[in-house]
This record gives C-alpha cells, sequence and structure tokens, in this order.
C-alpha cells in the first residue's frame, strides 16, 4: 500500500528551513510503508536550503519516496536539486 504524505499540512506551504525538512523525512521514515508519496499540493515556496537537505534526507532513507502535485512555480527548483543529487549518485 502506499501512503500519502500532504508536505502543507506537515510543515507549511512555505518550505524554508532546511531542519524542517530532515524532520519531516524523520516523521516520513516512521511510516511503516514502504511507497510514499510527498503531496505538494497548496505549497507556493521552496527554498534552495530546503530542497537540497529534502532531497539529501530522502537519499539515505530505505524507501520508495515519490513527489506528486508540485506547483509551476517550485517544480524548476526540485527538477534542478533532485538531478543533481542524481548526477552525483552515479
Amino acid at each position: 500500500m502506499t501512503e500519502t504524505v500532504v508536505i502543507k499540512d506537515k510543515i507549511n506551504s512555505s518550505l524554508e528551513m532546511n531542519s524542517a525538512a530532515v524532520e519531516f523525512l524523520d516523521d516520513v521514515d516512521k511510516i511503516n510503508d514502504k511507497d510514499i508519496l510527498i503531496d505538494f499540493t497548496g505549497v507556493v515556496f521552496v527554498s534552495r536550503s530546503f530542497a537540497q537537505s529534502y532531497f539529501t534526507k530522502k537519499n539515505k532513507l530505505n524507501k520508495n519516496i515519490s513527489e506528486i502535485n508540485i506547483s509551476e512555480e517550485v517544480k524548476p527548483l526540485m527538477e534542478m536539486i533532485q538531478k543533481k543529487f542524481e548526477w552525483e549518485c552515479d
């Protein structure tokens, strides 16, 4: 089964602090399901430091985590940071 977590409901609609990304994914790691969707509905801003911490922590977890409903304003930054991490892991 896949668990869906709405990140705005857990943090805020503006994702700024890198510590918030780490704390959020620590909570996600406690979910029993291995497959998890992070729903970005309602998120209007993501800072570069949040995105970097998010992908750093995400890559360390033993879970299949995917993002859905990322707004057009937030998507370019998230894609850029994600590609950077994928490139570094290859």
